[in-house]
């Protein structure tokens, strides 16, 4: 099985969202992915591709992270998806693994996402609070580990931090 990674073009636009709403069961994903892209604000959009045929999809947009005057933006990871009939087979780390590379060519030396600490760690993510972050999607008090970070530049941990915000087409918490 080869697995190629290439960005969406236009045509891949319906597919994606088919994608997406069969791999989380609900359009919710697929609707966010649309509005990301119509808001200009889908900085990275990568399909996975076997045979010539979308099997995976992972979407990139612009966090904003502000402490005090000062606001920085990074990428950040979400939503990604697999056809379940393709799941299971490295068609996601692929995805992830492409897309670090596109951001850490841009110049980018952090990567967010919200997501499961025992898939994403193996991909260098580690919990971001302890890094000086907050979201929205931590409450306080409650479990944080699934607020992630990927340091692609160690020199801006202790010089950036703050609380991050996903774009505004993501839904609240």
């Amino acid at each position: 099985m080869q697995i190629s990674i290439r960005h969406e073009i236009p045509i891949d636009i319906n597919e994606i969202h088919a994608l997406e709403a069969q791999a989380f069961g609900r359009r919710l994903q697929a609707d966010l992915v649309n509005d990301l892209r119509d808001d200009g604000a889908l900085w990275l959009s990568q399909v996975a591709l076997i045979d010539d045929r979308i099997v995976g999809h992972a979407a990139y947009s612009l966090a904003e992270v502000s402490h005090d005057a000062n606001i920085w933006r990074f990428p950040a990871l979400g939503p990604i998806a697999v056809a379940p009939a393709n799941q299971r087979q490295g068609i996601g780390g692929a995805l992830i693994r492409a897309g670090i590379e596109v951001v850490g060519d841009a110049g980018f030396g952090l990567l967010f996402l919200v997501g499961h600490p025992g898939y994403y760690t193996r991909f260098g993510f580690q919990p971001a609070v302890p890094l000086g972050f907050s979201s929205n999607w931590v409450k306080p008090g409650g479990s944080h580990e699934h607020f992630m970070a990927l340091v692609l530049d160690q020199s801006l941990i202790g010089c950036v931090s703050g609380h991050m915000r996903f774009h505004g087409a993501f839904p609240d918490p």
